[in-house]
């Protein structure tokens, strides 16, 4: 067993457009295994357009989240939501415009990063 603490994150810039701070909580070995980190996004926050080739899962943990992709566009997502993206679908998430939003984030694979998504 091995137990993490949280320490709120480093900033994180460069994928991202607005201000967001990053915990890894655990970085996977190998692409069999998912990353996990929390990220802390501020009001309308959001990271680019990016794909997983294993997928991603999502958990809101608190405030107001918004996730997008190219079928079913913006989503408004509320605490306690769990979103699940297959492998190599494009997205992008964030926090709602006017509100912060924690996600813990479990990826697998290398991320594959585009361009900037809508603010």
């Amino acid at each position: 067993m091995r137990i993490v603490r949280g320490d709120g994150g480093t900033p994180y810039a460069g994928r991202f457009t607005g201000q967001v701070e990053l915990q890894v909580l655990d970085a996977a070995p190998d692409g069999s295994w998912p990353d996990t980190a929390l990220g802390r996004f501020h009001a309308g926050a959001v990271t680019n357009w990016h794909r997983h080739p294993g997928g991603q899962n999502l958990w809101l943990v608190e405030g107001r989240g918004r996730i997008g992709n190219a079928v079913d566009g913006e989503v408004e997502i509320e605490p306690g939501t769990l979103v699940v993206t297959p492998p190599l679908e494009r997205h992008w998430h964030g926090a709602a415009a006017g509100a912060d939003a924690v996600w813990l984030t479990m990826t697998w694979g290398a991320t594959e990063w585009e361009d900037a998504a809508p603010e």
